[in-house]
């Protein structure tokens, strides 16, 4: 059975509710989030897979989509980006920036593999949209989104929207080290636009 949460309340507390499904939430560790002010709509899918098998388990793009089994809520009055923001065409990732000169444990957690950091990503209502790693940064940086497969790191995440209010995903970044990661953001229809972030390294060139 689909359990499901839903209500009206602050999009910083209603990120808390939605990644407290998940199981990177269950190891308690920090994640930077959307604006404390707005409000949203919250549909959490807790009861979908957690791994994913077969031969199209890390398909790139991996399809993250606004269904059951993927973590995920709803903006229907979207907040306006802030100086912390990264926005790309329809994407927006809150506080992003504030990653280039902040504590990594402040945001994640490192292991022998690298670094984890949890930032959600938000997604223009009813918009389809890849995210890639610059071809020069996959196999150090990768996009953890996806609940299907269990927020495993991969070079490309294709998002389609709710139709009705801008959609988060739960996520995040994979990095080995401090470095600017590029990344390749292609809206449908649209031209692709590159941003190139920071993920622990300070000013990166744009």
């Amino acid at each position: 059975m689909r359990r499901g949460v839903r209500g009206t309340l602050a999009v910083g507390t209603a990120l808390l509710v939605v990644t407290g499904c998940t199981a990177e939430d269950r190891a308690s560790r920090p994640t930077a989030a959307p604006s404390p002010t707005a409000t949203a709509s919250i549909t959490a899918m807790a009861d979908g897979p957690i791994s994913a098998t077969g031969p199209g388990a890390d398909e790139v793009p991996r399809p993250v989509i606004c269904g059951p089994g993927e973590a995920h809520m709803t903006e229907p009055t979207p907040t306006p980006p802030g100086p912390d923001d990264v926005v790309a065409g329809p994407v927006i990732w809150r506080g992003l920036k504030a990653m280039a000169t902040g504590d990594p444990a402040s945001f994640g957690y490192q292991d022998a593999d690298g670094g984890h950091y949890k930032v959600g990503v938000g997604v223009r209502a009813g918009t389809t949209v890849t995210v890639m790693i610059g071809r020069e940064a996959r196999g150090r940086a990768g996009l953890k989104y996806g609940q299907a497969w269990g927020y495993r790191p991969v070079a490309g995440v294709q998002f389609a929207a709710c139709p009705d209010g801008d959609t988060w995903f739960v996520g995040g970044f994979f990095v080995k080290g401090r470095r600017c990661v590029p990344l390749d953001v292609t809206a449908e229809g649209a031209q692709p636009v590159r941003v190139v972030v920071s993920l622990f390294a300070g000013a990166c060139p744009s």
